[in-house]
């Protein structure tokens, strides 16, 4: 099987605005620079795959059913802006957890990169906190490119 390009792409901050710990429908505002992005990546063949901290799941601010709520409410969102999200990755532990997928460790990545056969060498990190995505991006070995919000 030939392998895909990716466009990896962080969730609250980069794709919608960060609540913080979003997680209510009525939060949702979605940043129509970083939909030109997935589309104009997505027009060159890339999958593109979500990957995000949810330490909010961890902290018990909200539960996972509202979190799949509000970020299937997102993806359908982004269907109507003409985007397909792939793939979604969330770590939901909290930071003193050290838990290895929790970014900017590089364990999302690397499971997302192994179930989807991704070419590590043409795909792309896209995040706006370079301490955390650049950060993964690094010590993964693959291209950052940051919004600035």
């Amino acid at each position: 099987m030939e392998k895909r390009k990716a466009l990896f792409i962080d969730r609250d901050g980069t794709i919608n605005r960060d609540c913080p710990y979003c997680h209510r429908i009525e939060d949702l505002y979605i940043y129509e620079d970083a939909v030109e992005i997935m589309r104009e990546y997505q027009d060159k063949g890339y999958i593109i795959i979500i990957l995000t901290n949810q330490s909010g799941i961890g902290r018990g601010y909200f539960t996972l059913e509202e979190f799949w709520n509000f970020h299937n409410h997102l993806l359908k969102e982004l269907e109507k802006r003409g985007v397909h999200i792939y793939a979604t990755y969330f770590c939901p532990h909290k930071p003193e957890d050290n838990c290895p997928c929790r970014k900017p460790n590089t364990g999302l990545i690397e499971r997302a990169v192994k179930e989807n056969n991704i070419d590590v060498e043409n795909s792309i990190v896209i995040g706006d906190r370079d301490d955390v995505d650049g950060e993964m991006a690094r010590r993964f070995g693959i291209r950052y490119r940051i919004i600035r919000r």
